[in-house]
């Protein structure tokens, strides 16, 4: 499957998500007669939605101690960190649906959205890198250097990667300003519904 063809297959499942998860929003809603964000169970939703979405970081943690240490990349938790990014915004989708009657909210929201897709742009530029360092690893052990010198070297080589620290320009604050949207929406909710 050519890039195209997978950015295409991505973009269409994306588009699928959304709507199931407006749909779902709207079937649950017209079930409890109000606003399903606003009953217990779509609190409920978007906590479930807020913890799924906390466990993508603790793949940039775990990203971080292995690269101080050297040690092998976590790519175990970058499929967490990717599953979680998909499933995360679907599950706060359905908590918020689409009723956009509070700003700080739907700027939070949008903002999940812009994290989501540049997500997505980093997976393709990830899955390019790879194939790079792929190629770069096999070269390395052919001229004898050993697994541990070549997974150093590789870690050097990939965070100096330009289109990646490129990307990471734009990821990085976005994750940043959705963390404190989210967060003012939390608080707002709180103080102003409990829970």
């Amino acid at each position: 499957m050519t890039i195209t063809q997978r950015f295409l297959t991505v973009i269409g499942l994306v588009g699928l998500a959304i709507i199931i998860g407006l749909l779902a929003e709207a079937l649950l809603s017209i079930r409890f007669s109000t606003l399903f964000g606003h009953t217990q169970q779509g609190h409920m939703v978007g906590w479930i939605g807020l913890a799924v979405m906390l466990s993508v970081f603790v793949y940039s943690v775990k990203k971080r101690q292995s690269q101080r240490q050297k040690s092998a990349w976590p790519k175990g938790w970058f499929w967490v960190h990717q599953v979680a990014g998909v499933v995360a915004p679907v599950l706060i989708l359905i908590h918020a649906g689409s009723h956009f009657h509070a700003l700080v909210p739907l700027l939070a929201l949008v903002t999940m959205g812009i994290v989501a897709l540049t997500g997505l742009i980093g997976v393709a530029v990830h899955r390019k890198a790879l194939g790079l360092l792929k190629n770069t690893r096999q070269e390395l052990l052919s001229q004898g250097l050993s697994p541990e010198v070549v997974e150093a070297q590789l870690y050097d080589l990939a965070s100096s990667e330009e289109t990646f620290r490129l990307w990471q320009l734009i990821h990085v604050p976005m994750v940043i300003l959705f963390l404190v949207l989210l967060t003012a929406h939390i608080l707002g909710a709180l103080y102003y519904g409990g829970l």
